[in-house]
């Protein structure tokens, strides 16, 4: 099959192509956008990392709730891990005494947006007040732009990724689901992860209240973990991100 492409669609698309690198030149945090770019031309989430190291990045999901997040916290830190936190921005606000406790363990932080909406729904402009509404929260709170954004329910589309990397967001989904926020039992979650993780993993748990078993299991997995020779780190470890400042504490003690 011969595809036929005009001049004016040559030109929208060496434009579009021009604005990108510009956009990147001039905000920090964009060069994810060309790194989501795929050979088709549609834009991808980040969803593993291609590592030679033996490195995972455990993530957590955090919505609503007040009885799972410290329980999780304290599991992680008991076992000396540093992960990833998606907050949503209302959920930051009215909990700042977890999220600077999630901070000071030496975790990093993420956007999950503002309303949990599937963005992918929304008009671009929707797009753009969700993510920022939700910025504003969690830079006030964290003392740093976070840099990584996992749009609710993990839903995008090529505008999600585009309005998320002109405001300096990479869009990051998952390559291996706990099932956790199922509560489906600490044998299938344990099977489910371990039976499948490879180094370069970007692993989903909620910590929301929903996920009522995630703090039981996550033991057996982070033991299952080190006897596969793999290291769980935060995302930015895996996929560097812009430089922020250190938490005051460098690690969970």
């Amino acid at each position: 099959m011969v595809i036929i492409i005009t001049r004016v669609t040559k030109i929208k698309i060496l434009a579009f192509l021009g604005f990108l690198f510009v956009a990147m030149a001039a905000r920090p945090g964009l060069d994810v956008l060309k790194r989501q770019l795929a050979v088709s031309g549609r834009l991808k989430p980040i969803y593993r990392v291609a590592t030679a190291e033996n490195k995972i990045a455990l993530t957590f999901d955090i919505s609503w709730g007040e009885v799972t997040p410290p329980l999780v916290l304290n599991v992680l830190k008991e076992h000396r891990i540093r992960a990833t936190f998606f907050l949503s921005g209302p959920w930051a606000s009215t909990h700042a005494e977890v999220v600077k406790r999630i901070v000071a363990d030496g975790h990093e932080v993420g956007s999950h947006g503002y309303k949990h909406d599937n963005l992918s729904q929304l008009s671009e402009a929707q797009i753009a007040e969700n993510i920022e509404k939700a910025h504003r929260i969690l830079k006030d709170l964290v003392g740093y732009e976070p840099h990584f954004l996992r749009p609710p329910n993990g839903d995008f589309d090529d505008r999600v990724i585009t309005v998320a990397g002109e405001r300096g967001y990479a869009v990051v989904i998952w390559s291996l689901d706990s099932l956790d926020w199922k509560n489906p039992g600490l044998d299938y979650m344990i099977k489910k992860v371990l039976g499948k993780v490879q180094k370069g993993d970007i692993i989903l748990f909620h910590a929301s209240d929903t996920a009522k078993q995630t703090h039981l299991v996550l033991p057996a997995i982070l033991q299952g973990l080190r006897e596969k020779g793999l290291e769980s780190v935060p995302l930015s470890e895996l996929l560097p991100a812009p430089s922020h400042p250190d938490p005051k504490t460098p690690g969970p003690r």
